[in-house]
């Protein structure tokens, strides 16, 4: 093989590894780091979903096996239904919705302020439903 072959072919090798390997190094436009961190703390939540629906399936079995009495029940299960309902309310409105976390966030920190802004949540919808005990009634 000629030096003029070899260096036709070093080139076209070159060039072929550069088209297949430049759409997987560079990252898509449309992904900016705030979408980013908004599709990760979905995962997160649908994580932190998937856990609510296996503790209440958990609860079922225990209650319906008689591991567990009705009156421990009901109130774990509604409060983890009551969580339920709160991480599907946070995943419909993830885009409208500030970040929960900072962008620096580290897993741990994500999961915690995750947990944080459920039980906040929770306890809001809690307020909103006992009656006003410190009213005075004339």
């Amino acid at each position: 093989m000629s030096i003029e072959g070899l260096v036709v072919a070093v080139f076209i090798a070159l060039l072929v590894l550069l088209l297949v390997g430049l759409p997987l190094l560079s990252r898509p436009k449309s992904q900016t780091s705030a979408a980013l961190l908004r599709e990760k703390q979905r995962e997160r939540l649908l994580v932190y979903y998937e856990r609510v629906l296996r503790n209440i399936r958990d609860l079922d079995e225990d209650h319906a096996l008689g591991k567990i009495p009705t009156g421990e029940y009901q109130p774990e299960r509604e409060r983890w239904a009551a969580r339920g309902v709160q991480v599907l309310k946070a995943l419909e409105t993830l885009d409208e919705q500030p970040m929960i976390a900072p962008t620096s966030a580290d897993d741990a920190a994500i999961d915690h302020a995750i947990d944080d802004a459920i039980e906040a949540a929770v306890r809001d919808v809690r307020r909103s439903r006992q009656p006003d005990t410190d009213r005075v009634v004339e």
